[in-house]
């Protein structure tokens, strides 16, 4: 959008003019028509034009006075122009001692507006330059600064007087020879369901903190972002005598900034820090040094300092989780043993951080490839594939944002219970159907000698795996069942007396009258001839009247 012009005058053909020249000349004027000058001052306040032309043709002469005095006020900085379509020598002279940038003669034709338009453009640019000028300037050292320092910790620069000369360029007192990179804390966390603009949000705070921070031996500090949740952090050490001295000065910064930017933000970081090299050349040493101290945040935690020297090298073995363990837990799993899956995990992570010193990158490698295989369980426990693929996705995409073991602990527990659900959500389902199934089955086949290993392999189920579904769904044992089937079937033929005992005994099942009794009374309580008697004995009528 270009500036703003206020015209006041009620003069179609004026109007018209200089609109159409504005348009075929494109000088990009937003002109805005004021008719009369009872309101002007709040159109000047509401539309911040870049100047006002004035016709004080249509403006009385007791207001053109008025409005030019307003118009020298100091704090006014707008310019106008007059115009009119006859002048006096003195109306011109007065219109000019009172802040007028031009005088132009009615009626206007294109030439004339053509130059007065272009030379109101040209004081307009003018005027936006004294407000921009130091801005420009401002955001062209940033950028020279920014530029600097990434050519600095990716080592493309190679000859010391490019980086010299590059520096005062960039207006820098002194050649940074430390690198540092600060981590922001949980920042994945802090950003989730957030947008693009929050995360920029709370990366900008932290680099202004960084920034502002002045220490009476750090003037200047370089701040860039290299990833979403890291911020490379370049200064000048002042010169030491000893490797141990830089070690202790370059500590006591990362700390005053560190406790800086959680004074100043709220948010906590960990901050990696390289070591000190006065060849500036050797800076993208001191960063790579700075980024692999502060991966060690995933063992030591948050709102730490990390200085190279106590950066134990990574030992990247092929096999950080141990076999039997593995084995154990996908086993546990796979039947749905919720305590023995939870004994699993704790008894795996004892042995895992034991071993402080692991890679994070190949940790979390080995960690998804267990993740994948206890998917892969799920699946052989019964769960449908569809929600454990899903449930594998969404925290193979959460792994790489996790941030140390206390995380990760969590995230692992959590799939693991996600997958454990599933399979006991379809193990209830299949169990229920299976022995619904070998409740027919023994319903159909009662009177026949069935055994267990008959009816489990009718439901395709091992012996061992059946009888245990079938005793927690039923509350009885296969033979439990089928008993008490058979003594119910007994009852109902005891009450017709056309069967005799021995009849009914070989009817539900038993070939021996003299164990059936047995076994009827012991789950009955009588015989079945005394349960026959106490079902002919008629109960006695109780009198109205009678207690």
């Amino acid at each position: 959008m270009g500036p703003t012009l206020l015209l006041i005058s009620n003069d179609d053909a004026t109007i018209q003019l200089i609109e159409s020249v504005n348009q075929i000349y494109e000088f990009q004027f937003q002109i805005s028509i004021c008719e009369g000058v009872s309101d002007w001052e709040r159109q000047v306040r509401y539309y911040h034009p870049t100047i006002v032309y004035l016709d004080f043709d249509c403006i009385e002469e007791s207001e053109r006075r008025r409005i030019l005095e307003i118009s020298r006020q100091p704090n006014t900085a707008l310019s106008y122009i007059v115009l009119k379509t006859t002048y006096t020598i003195q109306e011109m002279r007065m219109y000019f001692k009172l802040g007028a940038s031009d005088c132009i003669s009615k009626p206007l034709n294109k030439n004339t507006l053509y130059y007065l338009l272009h030379e109101t453009k040209a004081r307009a640019a003018k005027e936006a330059l004294k407000i921009e000028g130091p801005i420009r300037i401002k955001e062209c050292l940033a950028s020279m600064r920014s530029s600097l320092a990434y050519d600095l910790i990716f080592g493309t620069i190679k000859n010391s007087k490019d980086i010299w000369d590059r520096s005062k360029w960039a207006d820098l007192a002194t050649v940074p020879n430390t690198a540092m990179v600060v981590h922001i804390d949980e920042f994945f966390r802090l950003t989730k369901n957030k947008s693009k603009r929050w995360e920029q949000s709370i990366r900008s705070e932290i680099i202004e903190a960084i920034q502002q921070f002045q220490d009476h031996d750090v003037q200047e500090v370089l701040a860039i972002i290299t990833a979403p949740d890291k911020i490379a952090v370049l200064l000048s050490v002042p010169l030491c005598s000893s490797k141990a001295e830089y070690k202790a000065l370059a500590t006591a910064y990362a700390g005053e900034i560190k406790a800086y930017i959680k004074e100043r933000t709220r948010y906590t970081v960990t901050i990696g820090i390289g070591h000190c090299y006065e060849d500036a050349r050797n800076l993208h040493v001191s960063y790579q040094e700075a980024l692999h101290a502060q991966t060690h945040k995933f063992f030591t935690g948050t709102d730490t300092l990390l200085h190279i020297d106590d950066a134990e090298p990574f030992v990247n073995e092929m096999a950080l989780l141990p076999g039997d363990e593995i084995d154990s837990l996908v086993n546990k799993l796979t039947v749905g043993d919720f305590a023995g899956v939870k004994q699993s995990i704790e008894q795996l992570w004892s042995i895992v951080f034991q071993k402080p010193n692991a890679d994070p990158q190949v940790f979390k490698m080995q960690i998804l490839d267990l993740l994948t295989t206890l998917a892969r369980a799920a699946l052989n426990g019964g769960a449908k594939p569809k929600d454990i693929f899903s449930i594998h996705l969404r925290y193979a995409r959460d792994l790489h944002r996790i941030e140390n073991t206390v995380h990760m602990k969590q995230w692992f527990k959590e799939a693991v219970e996600h997958f454990l659900e599933c399979v006991l959500t379809n193990y209830n389902e299949q169990m229920l159907k299976s022995v619904q199934k070998a409740i027919q089955y023994i319903h159909s086949y009662y009177l026949e000698n069935i055994t267990l290993e008959q009816v489990a392999s009718h439901v395709h189920l091992s012996p061992n795996y059946f009888s245990y579904i079938f005793k927690k769904t039923t509350g009885s044992s296969l033979v439990e069942y089928i008993t008490h089937l058979r003594i119910e079937k007994a009852k109902v033929m005891l009450m017709d007396l056309n069967y005799t005992v021995y009849h009914i005994a070989g009817a539900v099942g038993y070939n021996d009258a003299r164990y059936f009794s047995r076994v009827f009374k012991t789950i009955v309580g009588k015989t079945p001839s005394q349960y026959r008697n106490a079902l002919l004995v008629p109960k006695p009528l109780v009198k109205e009247g009678m207690s």
